[in-house]
């Protein structure tokens, strides 16, 4: 296992998720958990948490603002949805 770091550009991409309107600024690490993870170049995020990640209208929307800062898109999955993969 690999603990990515947290950097600056993490938190201004979380930032810019919470500015979109995409995640309640009260839950800005669940905005960090996703931007660790476009920032380190992972394909998928896997959670459990419905209610602000594994939403598709939610991962559109995540992607349009990697898109636009130039980053990777994202695919978030629960842990039974990559188990069926």
């Amino acid at each position: 296992m690999q603990v990515l770091p947290v950097t600056g550009e993490c938190s201004a991409l979380a930032d810019e998720y919470i500015r979109a309107g995409i995640i309640p600024a009260r839950f800005k690490n669940d905005g960090l958990h996703v931007a660790v993870a476009v920032w380190h170049k992972l394909e998928v995020v896997v959670s459990w948490n419905m209610a602000h990640l594994v939403n598709v209208r939610k991962v559109e929307r995540i992607n349009a603002v990697n898109e636009r800062s130039g980053l990777p898109p994202i695919r978030i999955h629960t842990p039974e949805e990559v188990l069926d993969l």
